[in-house]
């Protein structure tokens, strides 16, 4: 574990909500038992391949052995706890923008993880229940006229071939291979980003 402050670039989707990929993360030496449920932590998750990856990830749990921690936009909690051996260090603020703010931990951060988690059932159960509504609103171009975000398009020369990738907020929400005539668009952007002519119907 580090005897100092250090900094790190967050990467990925699992703590959606909460930190955005960029955000410069500030990480200081903690021992494992100042760390409270709730607390946002970085831990080195053991694999086969190397010495592990790094996860940042809020601890929602103490158990026997160690702490369980779970991403505030993952469903599940982590496979491997968090122990003495692979804590790196709690996460004290995050820098946006130039702006530094505190990552609220104990129980405001299990109030906000709650929140977060809350959000994976209720978009099942919607998406259970207006799908065919949402499929007329895709079609009827509404959408289109009422919500117009800021999307980018980035060209790439890929060893697969050519690449559109649709960027919107600094994050991909839709990919278009031409070769393979494959469309790739998540939710909601399908509502406002046609496929391309000649497109399959590859939504995400």
């Amino acid at each position: 574990m580090p005897d100092k402050d250090s900094t790190r670039f967050y990467h990925g989707r699992s703590m959606g909500g909460t930190f955005r990929p960029g955000d410069c993360l500030t990480v200081s030496p903690a021992a494992l038992a100042d760390v409270r449920p709730g607390d946002v932590v970085v831990y080195r998750r053991p694999n086969h391949q190397d010495n592990g990856e790094e996860l940042v990830h809020r601890v929602v749990a103490a158990v026997p052995g160690g702490l369980v921690a779970q991403g505030d936009n993952s469903p599940r909690a982590d496979t491997s706890l968090v122990t003495a051996d692979n804590l790196l260090g709690q996460v004290t603020h995050v820098e946006r923008g130039g702006r530094i703010r505190l990552v609220r931990g104990g129980r405001l951060g299990l109030l906000r993880a709650w929140v977060l988690h809350a959000r994976h059932p209720v978009w099942r159960m919607i998406t259970r229940v207006g799908r065919r509504p949402y499929r007329w609103l895709r079609n009827s171009g509404l959408m289109f006229r009422l919500w117009r975000p800021r999307v980018m398009k980035i060209r790439l020369a890929t060893e697969n071939g050519p690449l559109v990738k649709y960027v919107c907020g600094g994050r991909t929400v839709a990919r278009w291979w031409p070769e393979k005539r494959r469309f790739d668009c998540q939710k909601p952007y399908d509502l406002v980003i046609p496929p391309p002519d000649g497109a399959g119907q590859g939504r995400a």
